[in-house]
């Protein structure tokens, strides 16, 4: 199966702790609970409907660290281990455990194509042959979780009709969905690093802009399946707010423009303490 590697010079690792990305947490976040197993384990085993945001900054840095920890490290079986357990039945009464490769290949695969995405929308498109770098880059990436690779898929064009099958056969709106699409409505808890008064002050706007932006960037079969609309004042809008994007965000100090755990890992690398 082809692979390539995702450590220092690697696309994955160009572009995957792009700060950008925080922009497609809403996004990748409803695609994967559009999974009926990843909704229905996020019903019976999570606190989602009472803490949403919460789920969203306590798994992104382990996931950032599958990625650029140190050789050695073993964040992926970290990762792996929180799914352990978790398992029922989901919105058509099929049996489920978050460990199904299937399932957490859908997961994986929604982090890949994001990367994808977010080069699309918020700056330069990878061409296809980076995409299928990018895609072998995954298979790398994917073996550091220690799951079967029966569901692996190592190639674009591949992944591409991987991704559309999905959208057209399996994803559904459930009810992890329908909450986050009415999320506004909800008097939902700060982040863990938002003060309560200030949240208090800028929750609405916030949340209001998150569920906006989540929906401008799902894509048009997913909107479809969600039974939500988007208008062409709404697109106009959107492409604007992608325009200041892509033309402020490659003006930001190195710093800025990646997330933490990604940036502390090219630092090691630097200077020669990463190996």
């Amino acid at each position: 199966m082809n692979s390539a590697p995702i450590g220092p010079g690697s696309l994955t690792w160009h572009h995957f702790g792009d700060t950008r990305g925080l922009l497609f947490l809403g996004r990748i976040g409803t695609l994967q609970n559009m999974h009926p197993a990843v909704g229905a384990a996020l019903r019976d085993h999570s606190d989602f409907f009472d803490n949403p945001l919460d789920r969203l900054f306590r798994s992104m840095p382990p996931i950032l660290g599958v990625v650029y920890d140190p050789p050695g490290s073993d964040t992926g079986a970290l990762v792996r281990g929180f799914h352990t357990g978790l398992s029922g039945t989901d919105s058509r009464g099929r049996r489920y455990h978050a460990l199904n490769p299937d399932v957490f290949w859908w997961t994986h695969a929604t982090f890949v194509e994001g990367i994808i995405a977010v080069n699309e929308f918020f700056g330069t498109p990878l061409t296809d042959a980076e995409k299928d770098r990018l895609v072998a880059e995954g298979v790398t990436w994917w073996r550091r979780y220690g799951l079967s690779g029966r569901p692996v898929i190592d190639n674009y064009a591949d992944f591409a009709a991987y991704w559309q099958r999905m959208l057209d056969e399996e994803l559904e709106a459930n009810s992890t969905t329908d909450f986050a699409v009415r999320i506004a409505d909800a008097r939902i808890p700060p982040p863990r690093f938002v003060p309560g008064p200030v949240w208090a002050v800028v929750r609405d706007p916030v949340v209001r802009f998150g569920v906006w932006l989540s929906v401008a960037l799902l894509p048009p079969r997913a909107r479809e399946i969600l039974g939500l609309t988007w208008t062409e004042r709404q697109e106009r809008r959107f492409r604007a707010f992608a325009a200041v994007v892509r033309a402020v965000w490659p003006r930001l100090p190195r710093r800025l423009r990646y997330l933490d755990r990604a940036y502390a890992n090219m630092r090691l690398v630097e200077t020669g303490r990463w190996w």
